[in-house]
């Protein structure tokens, strides 16, 4: 039996009575997709994660270590792996372990491919439609509620900071522009992207001679320690940096918190808020 500890969604969203049309044996190939399954499916549903749930460095979900997966392998996304299990439902993302899902397919295994959602309609959206699969409707409405309450609060709570410009910015200069979550989350919450401004579209390098020279209200930077050892981090140490960003405009959003549809995103709202002295 699993034991989930972290999230309060775990306690308050009951599960519902087991249908004999759901499916009973469940495998997820992808981080993505563990953690919607952790957070809608019958734990004794699931027989396999991928290893990925259970590192802390990648999975919201077990980022502080205590979730606990007795009796669920963890499978690192070959077909291999999978077959023996014999699942009724396969999850996974779209490229993700692609040629392993080709291969499980062509044998007849039910296999559905999660996108990755920009906006928040499409976050919600993906919420449904997992849980419709799962057989799991009410709760996965019931979690889409949570979860818009809680972004409404920030939401309402930032009122007075709409006319605020923020960018993100991360390893070796990487910045989000339109069609990205990043950016529909600052559009959210009223404020100007500096990325989609300047006319990036998705994710791409922004110099970091722009950033001086329009200088926004605040830089949203990765969590720091986690990628420290890779050369392209000491760009966000850059002296230039500093001088024209002090601590009071450089807010840490972890890039974990934007990577799935779920309670994560939630946490990067409210780490928004509590950065800026609204929550």
């Amino acid at each position: 039996m699993m034991r989930l500890v972290l999230l309060i969604f775990i306690s308050i969203l009951p599960f519902s009575s087991l249908g004999a049309d759901k499916p009973q044996r469940i495998v997820s190939m992808s981080l993505c997709s563990d953690e919607l399954l952790l957070l809608l499916s019958e734990p004794a549903n699931i027989v396999s994660l991928s290893y990925l749930s259970v590192d802390p460095r990648y999975s919201y979900l077990n980022k502080d270590n205590n979730i606990d997966l007795t009796g669920v392998y963890l499978n690192r996304g070959q077909a291999e792996e999978i077959i023996p299990l014999e699942p009724d439902l396969i999850l996974s993302t779209r490229f993700s372990a692609s040629t392993a899902v080709n291969l499980l397919q062509n044998f007849g295994y039910p296999v559905t491919n999660l996108g990755f959602p920009t906006t928040l309609e499409q976050t919600f959206q993906q919420i449904q439609e997992v849980a419709q699969i799962l057989g799991e409707q009410e709760r996965g409405t019931r979690l889409i509620q949570v979860l818009q309450n809680r972004i409404r609060i920030v939401q309402e709570s930032l009122e007075p900071q709409r006319d605020l410009t923020a960018v993100f910015y991360s390893n070796n200069g990487f910045s989000f522009g339109s069609g990205t979550l990043r950016d529909e989350f600052l559009n959210s919450l009223g404020m100007k992207n500096l990325a989609s401004e300047k006319g990036l579209i998705g994710s791409g390098k922004l110099p970091i001679e722009l950033l001086i020279s329009e200088q926004p209200d605040l830089l949203l930077i990765d969590q720091s320690g986690l990628h420290d050892e890779k050369l392209a981090q000491p760009l966000l140490q850059h002296p230039v940096l500093e001088q024209y960003f002090p601590a009071e405009k450089v807010i840490v959003l972890p890039s974990t918190l934007f990577q799935c549809a779920g309670p994560s995103l939630v946490e990067a709202y409210e780490l928004m808020a509590q950065a800026l002295g609204k929550l």
